[in-house]
C-alpha cells in the first residue's frame, strides 16, 4: 500500500516539477510523470519481494528439519511489509493456515485459510474441506469453485473435488468435475483413471497425486517397510 501512494505520488510530483525548467504543463508532464512512477512502484515492490523471498528461504529450512513453531515466526516476521505492498498478507495467512491445517489444527488454520488470497487456491481447497467436514455442504462447493478459478490447470484440484462430491453421495456431479478438469488438463491419466472409477461405481484412487494428494489428510500414507540388507529367512 505504501509503495502505490508513493509511487502515485512521485509521479504527480515530477508532473508539477516539469513546468518550472522546462515550462511544460502538468498535463504535458504526465506521460514521464507516470512513467517515474511505474519505475518506482517496481523498484519498491521488488525489495519488498526481495526481502519476502529471503523470508522463506529460510522458513523452508526450518521446515525441512520440522522445526515448525520456527518457521511459522519466521513466516510471521514477513507481516510486515503487508503496509507497503498488497497481498502480503493473504500469502503469508495462506502458507501459515497450510502449515497448520497439515498440523491438523483446524482452528488456527481455518481462519488464516479464509484469509488466503483468490490465487491461493491450494489453501482454498484445504478451507473448502473443513467446511466439508463440518457438514457446511453448500460453503464446501463454494469454496471449491473459488479454488477451481484459479486452480484450473492442476488437475489435483478437480480430483480432491470430485472426491469430496463423491463423499457426499453426489457421483454424477464428480463426474461433472472430472470432465471438466479434462478439458483444461487434456489427457491426464489420473483423472481419466478416476472418471473410469466413479462411472463404474468404485472407489476414487487419489495416491497417483502422490505429496499434493497426503497433504489434504484425507487419507493417511501407507509406509512399507523393508527388512534391513542383512536380514536372513529361513527355508524350507
Amino acid at each position: 500500500m505504501f509503495n502505490l501512494a508513493i509511487s502515485i505520488g512521485a509521479a504527480i510530483l515530477f508532473a508539477f516539477l516539469l513546468k518550472w525548467p522546462f515550462d511544460v504543463s502538468p498535463w504535458a508532464g504526465a506521460p514521464l510523470g507516470l512513467l517515474v512512477g511505474v519505475g518506482l512502484f517496481y523498484y519498491l515492490a521488488k525489495r519488498v519481494r526481495d526481502s519476502l523471498e529471503a523470508i522463506f528461504k529460510v522458513a523452508t529450512e526450518q521446515l525441512k528439519r520440522r522445526h515448525l513453531e520456527a518457521a511459522i515466526q519466521t513466516m510471521k516476521s514477513g507481516y510486515k511489509w503487508s503496509r507497503w505492498q498488497l497481498m502480503v498478507k493473504s500469502t503469508i495467512d495462506a502458507q501459515i493456515g497450510g502449515i497448520q491445517y497439515m498440523r491438523n489444527k483446524p482452528q488456527e488454520a481455518e481462519p488464516l485459510l479464509k484469509s488466503a488470497g483468490i490465487n491461493q487456491y491450494t489453501a482454498k481447497a484445504m478451507l473448502a474441506i473443513l467446511q466439508w467436514k463440518r457438514g457446511e455442504k453448500a460453503n464446501a462447493k463454494k469454496t471449491f469453485d473459488l479454488a477451481l478459478k484459479a486452480g484450473k490447470k492442476d488437475s489435483i484440484m478437480y480430483a480432491l473435488y470430485a472426491y469430496v462430491l463423491n463423499e457426499m453421495h453426489e457421483k454424477d456431479e464428480a463426474i461433472k468435475v472430472l470432465d471438466q478438469g479434462l478439458k483444461y488438463c487434456k489427457g491426464d491419466e489420473r483423472l481419466l483413471d478416476n472418471r473410469t472409477l466413479l462411472q463404474n461405481k468404485k472407489p476414487m484412487k487419489m495416491k497417483k497425486f502422490g505429496e499434493q494428494w497426503y497433504q489434504f489428510l484425507l487419507e493417511r500414507r501407507v509406509i512399507h517397510q523393508e527388512p534391513p540388507p542383512f536380514a536372513r529367512f529361513p527355508r524350507r
